[in-house]
């Protein structure tokens, strides 16, 4: 979309779309995990007020059966049967009551005396009680359906057994889920469910809560139902939450893409205007401590997205396709610096960086050919550096030899710039005729404690003074970095130990007093 800076930019119509269905897609994500979020954080403060309804419950249950073990005897008289049978009328809980005996045999209800044995599982359970107290369902053969039992056996050994309809144990607890979320109650070994009727639904969570002592456990479930409901009764908040994703999502995408356009409008107005700066670095010679050469750097202000970063520049004008008219403006600022300012610059020469894809085109030479003629105070001066942004293939080889040859028939020196961190090795310099080398600040920073990076780097001098090239090292920022680069015997150095890219008049500026001292 942005290779060509006089591409339309996409319609309103295509945009709106997009963004209808992107927004549309977060929407859904976001509520739908929401919303299961919502119901799983319900679930959780429900189940927690469930287990607190059913612990006041039992903690009821266990106060009125010690009431009524209290005042009983091992007798069944008709003084001992009124006392049941008012308690029971009394009770807000049970219907019933029964007296049993240490064999755990019940000997006395409220219709007198009985004679029968409780379940040998759930005297079990009430010997294995911390309290001796437990619970049980029981299937009535007489009304056809289960019937709760609360039981406690005091110090003195007489127990005592509630009988209630199971509704009325839990009827807090359909209060308090209102239908929505289905449970299960296990009383002992039974299980009282509020779903008997429609027992077959999907289960998207579940909590679970135990109140051991009484032997009993209590399994809340988040119906997939439930969450459907809750879906479709929120389709109005589903409705305003796309709609403000969806003005969000357009608000971005054009302020992103206008963003990117008029940054690429103005990149290509600036070069096209010559409205950027040139800055320039010292590179010091090691055998006298001038400076003899310096490197052309691009720098931009942009008056609407501020300083912009020479990486991006590069790369911006490599997508848009104006990278050689950005190296014919660097080199045309370069030939003025020199002409305004000729008795300073008379012994130093300056280098522009060109990417080498640029030097395979054909009208590389004649467009620096007539650079040259408008500006022959660089004849002599002008260097280029060369960047490696790919391998060059077997059929650009020869043709990057001969352009490099006709480029030196020009009096221009060649460097090959950041030697190592591309493609370029050491058959590569055997191959083109380069005059310098620049050893990259990756090197150079690792050269003092790295013993391989120190014999790659020794390699690489040797093979380089073998072919008659000079060795400049980048990145110099400590003493230290010099002197062990010293060390190396390159031929110059270049970084901020020395001076940061600095403007014209400044540069100017550093080179007389340089001079002076």
């Amino acid at each position: 979309m942005y290779q060509n800076i006089k591409s339309p930019m996409p319609s309103k119509i295509r945009v709106v779309s997009f963004s209808a269905f992107i927004s549309l897609l977060l929407s859904f994500v976001i509520f739908s995990v929401g919303l299961y979020l919502y119901l799983l954080k319900d679930l959780e403060e429900k189940t927690l007020a469930a287990e607190s309804i059913l612990t006041d419950k039992m903690n009821t249950i266990l106060v009125e059966l010690k009431g009524v073990a209290q005042n009983a005897t091992l007798s069944c008289e008709k003084a001992d049967v009124r006392n049941l049978i008012e308690k029971s009328f009394y009770s807000p809980m049970f219907k019933e009551y029964g007296l049993f005996n240490e064999d755990y045999r019940v000997y006395c209800s409220n219709f007198g005396p009985q004679t029968f044995t409780i379940y040998s599982s759930i005297s079990k359970r009430i010997k294995e009680s911390k309290d001796g107290i437990t619970v049980s369902l029981v299937q009535s053969n007489t009304l056809g359906h289960q019937t709760f039992f609360a039981f406690y056996q005091g110090e003195n050994g007489i127990g005592v057994n509630g009988l209630a309809p199971p509704k009325s144990l839990v009827v807090e607890l359909e209060q308090l889920l209102s239908s929505q979320y289905p449970y299960s109650l296990t009383v002992g070994k039974r299980i009282f469910s509020s779903q008997e009727a429609n027992p077959d639904f999907s289960v998207l969570s579940q909590r679970t809560v135990a109140l051991d002592q009484w032997t009993m456990s209590l399994v809340v479930s988040l119906p997939s139902y439930l969450y459907w409901d809750y879906f479709c009764q929120s389709m109005p908040l589903f409705a305003v939450l796309w709609f403000l994703l969806f003005a969000s999502c357009c608000a971005i995408y054009w302020t992103i893409l206008y963003y990117r356009y008029s940054l690429s409008h103005s990149l290509k107005k600036a070069i096209k205007e010559e409205a950027m700066d040139v800055y320039f670095q010292p590179i010091i010679s090691l055998n006298d401590q001038k400076a003899r050469d310096m490197e052309a750097l691009i720098r931009w202000k942009s008056p609407y997205h501020g300083q912009v970063s020479p990486l991006t520049i590069i790369e911006m004008a490599d997508r848009l396709g104006v990278i050689d008219n950005l190296t014919w403006m660097v080199i045309r600022k370069v030939g003025r610096f020199y002409r305004e300012n000729s008795a300073t610059l008379a012994d130093v020469s300056i280098a522009v960086n060109v990417d080498r894809h640029s030097l395979l085109k054909e009208s590389f030479i004649p467009n620096l050919q007539r650079i040259l003629a408008e500006y022959p105070e660089l004849k002599g001066r002008l260097g280029l550096e060369v960047t490696e942004t790919s391998a060059l293939n077997m059929s650009e080889l020869p043709i990057m030899v001969s352009q490099f040859e006709r480029i030196k028939a020009l009096g221009i020196e060649l460097s090959v710039d950041d030697f190592g961190t591309g493609y370029s090795g050491l058959d590569f310099l055997r191959r083109f005729p380069y005059d310098v080398l620049k050893l990259d600040r990756v090197f150079v920073s690792s050269f003092q404690d790295d013993q391989f990076t120190r014999q790659i780097l020794t390699s690489v001098t040797k093979l380089a003074r073998e072919l008659n090239m000079r060795v400049v090292a980048e990145g110099i920022e400590e003493q230290e970095q010099l002197d062990a680069i010293t060390e190396l015997g390159v031929d110059s150095v270049q970084g901020y130990f020395f001076s940061v890219p600095l403007p014209g008049d400044q540069i100017i500026q550093w080179l007389k007093e340089k001079t002076q001292k």
